[in-house]
């Protein structure tokens, strides 16, 4: 890049930085990379992007301690000006991100995306798709309300209840017999450093791979059917197209709808009983199932061989074969178990929601 040019080339070769913007404006990715029929990879990062602008305004005002917690997170969302839009965002994205992530997951499979020459992608993105979930069980106490609070204390004794290492994690987490000063802090640094950190890197990690495999080629379609686009300004434009769209979206929708927030946490109301979200109602379900000595089969056996086959999948699935008609066993397994969860979570739900409680 010249240094004679426009004034940003100029700036650019005064930081040292010319050669590194060369080469990010001569790289070129396929033109259906960011489409109408191929999204959701590109949504799930204006998400985590969403999450962590609405998350680090938050921090400016959060207390991480059980006495002031509640007041702070009640000022900020109430008090200061947007403050709702911006909890609301958080609250939303995430719920969204999980939408998301499920159906970028579900689009992989059923197209066998994840076949070699593209292990890694498939699994990098798997972990992505664990990492999440501890983001949010980590923020639900901050905000040190009920439903965090009971919440929390319902997920504690899940913890608790692994064999071998539960009593010790719990005993990590809490920093102690009860969840009280020391708890919310470590939770607070987990979901606001460690844990971010961890999904920086693997996206990251993510798209290493991707980079180095390439996207995976439409059903019925060749390499040689595929166009290319400049990554800046074209693909950068896009992506910066969907990110003030989904911000507008849920910024109305914060605004119309603020995120939940329950009265303070009050750990002598053990009558409380939370509801679980949505996205654990057929993991709740199998907890209730299995009972007593029998409870970690649906706290850790079950969910964790779901897991490792989820990663272990790649490696399992070698057959050159990608449409689904041709993949007829591993379809049927999958619907088998899409169809298990979703009538747990159905069962869940009318536990929990469709039945009136006295």
């Amino acid at each position: 890049m010249s240094s004679t040019g426009h004034p940003t080339e100029k700036l650019l070769a005064f930081l040292a930085l010319d050669r590194y913007a060369s080469r990010l404006c001569g790289l070129r990715v396929v033109d259906n990379a960011l489409s109408w029929t191929r999204f959701c990879g590109s949504l799930s990062l204006v998400l985590v992007v969403l999450l962590f602008l609405s998350g680090a305004f938050m921090m400016f005002y959060y207390s991480p301690t059980p006495g002031a917690a509640y007041d702070s997170v009640d000022f900020s969302q109430f008090s200061l000006p947007f403050g709702d839009v911006v909890r609301g965002v958080h609250y939303y994205a995430w719920n969204l991100l999980l939408v998301v992530l499920g159906l970028h997951l579900a689009g992989t499979f059923l197209t066998a995306a994840y076949k070699a020459p593209r292990q890694l992608v498939w699994v990098s993105g798997v972990l992505i798709l664990l990492v999440v979930p501890l983001c949010i069980i980590t923020g639900d106490l901050l905000p040190w309300d009920q439903k965090g609070y009971w919440t929390t204390q319902v997920r504690n004794s899940i913890i608790s209840s692994v064999p071998l290492a539960g009593d010790f994690m719990l005993r990590l987490l809490q920093g102690g017999p009860r969840t009280g000063t020391v708890a919310l802090t470590r939770f607070y640094v987990l979901h606001c450093v460690f844990l971010p950190l961890l999904v920086v890197k693997l996206i990251a990690i993510h798209f290493h791979f991707l980079a180095q495999r390439g996207l995976s080629e439409p059903l019925g379609e060749g390499k040689a059917d595929r166009g290319c686009v400049p990554l800046i300004p074209d693909m950068l434009n896009r992506w910066m197209l969907l990110f003030v769209a989904f911000a507008l979206l849920l910024g109305l929708v914060s605004a119309y709808w603020p995120a939940p927030l329950e009265s303070p946490a009050d750990p002598t109301d053990s009558a409380y009983v939370p509801k679980p979200e949505w996205w654990v109602l057929s993991l709740n379900q199998l907890v209730g199932i299995f009972r007593g000595p029998l409870m970690f089969i649906g706290t850790a056996a079950i969910p964790g061989l779901l897991a490792a086959l989820l990663v272990a999948l790649p490696f399992l699935d070698r057959s050159p074969a990608r449409h689904p008609a041709q993949r007829k066993l591993l379809m049927c397994v999958a619907f088998l178990i899409v169809a298990a969860m979703a009538g747990l979570a159905v069962m869940g739900y009318r536990e929990h929601f469709a039945t009136p409680h006295p």
